[in-house]
């Protein structure tokens, strides 16, 4: 006879180790579209570089949720 599977509850989806990463990258994303509207609405450099910092720190994040993804 078949088991049944178990039953996704919210609580388990909030513990899940891969989220974690998953909304810092979020925020990190956010912070890199900011600054990227940011210069070019300016005629200045520095928010373009904070925001290929911020783009490859979200990949990061993305990077290490899917590490954990994995286990």
């Amino acid at each position: 006879m078949l088991r049944q599977r178990p039953h996704r509850t919210a609580r388990n989806v909030l513990l899940h180790p891969a989220l974690g990463w998953f909304a810092l990258a979020a925020l990190y994303f956010a912070g890199c579209v900011l600054n990227f509207m940011l210069s070019m609405s300016t005629a200045r450099v520095w928010p373009l570089v904070l925001s290929g910092t911020l783009g490859v720190i979200a990949a990061l994040c993305v990077f290490a949720a899917g590490r954990s993804l994995r286990r």
